[in-house]
């Protein structure tokens, strides 16, 4: 009788459940975790039988931070559990090429090591939750668009976020550079997917190397030009 290998996400239980989205087998615990209608495929014989425990993302939340730097967004949840530590998924977001590019999480550590973890990143600011999880879906959906693979860490700490399900992405995939909030144009958004599968396939993301684009939606370009032109009437 062949011996059942380890799961391939946790690496620590027997994987007995092939997961056609690892293309591997994973254990019932991770395929718990993981097991979510948008991003398992339709033919999985355990997608239909979610039991998922859904109070376990429906913790008390201990802070929800988000870096305020534009065009790479890192996101912070934790939640409070009954035995005073926490729970936390960090979320990092390409809003203008990669989408969802990494994560990493615990499903238990004490205060003192969290908000030890959290004094090393000071750019972070309180945030919300509903805005953050707006940001990390629409992240997935560029992620997918562009035909890379969401970060396994994500699918085992995703449920700490609550049900993104719920969560509806409306408007461009890609947003406008300078607000944030206005769409981009079909076309541009076109080109920005075709320059990021080129510097994927290239291997200079997140290096010097890197195409450095950004667009900005019709509204913030008026405002620009006004900007110009008032100032040149000064002049």
């Amino acid at each position: 009788m062949k011996k059942a290998k380890k799961c391939v996400i946790c690496n620590i239980r027997k994987g007995r459940r092939f997961c056609i989205k690892e293309n591997d087998f994973i254990c019932s615990r991770c395929c718990g975790l993981i097991r979510d209608t948008q991003l398992c495929p339709s033919d999985c014989p355990y997608i239909s039988s979610l039991a998922e425990k859904k109070e376990v993302g429906e913790l008390p939340l201990y802070k929800v931070l988000m870096t305020t730097q534009k065009g790479s967004r890192s996101i912070l949840v934790a939640r409070e559990k009954e035995n005073g530590n926490l729970q936390f998924i960090s979320a990092l977001v390409d809003e203008w090429k990669m989408g969802l590019k990494d994560c990493f999480g615990k499903h238990d550590v004490s205060k003192k090591e969290f908000n030890k973890l959290v004094a090393r990143m000071p750019q972070y600011a309180d945030a919300e939750l509903n805005e953050c999880r707006e940001i990390i879906k629409r992240g997935i959906l560029v992620a997918e668009a562009i035909g890379l693979k969401i970060p396994k860490e994500f699918r085992v700490f995703k449920y700490i976020l609550g049900d993104l399900d719920k969560v509806e992405v409306t408007g461009s995939l890609y947003r406008c550079f300078e607000c944030g909030k206005g769409d981009l144009p079909d076309d541009i958004v076109e080109q920005i997917k075709e320059v990021t599968r080129h510097d994927v396939a290239a291997g200079v993301c997140g290096t010097e190397k890197e195409t450095m684009i950004y667009f900005v939606c019709d509204k913030c370009k008026r405002e620009k030009e006004e900007e110009v032109g008032e100032v040149e009437e000064v002049k």
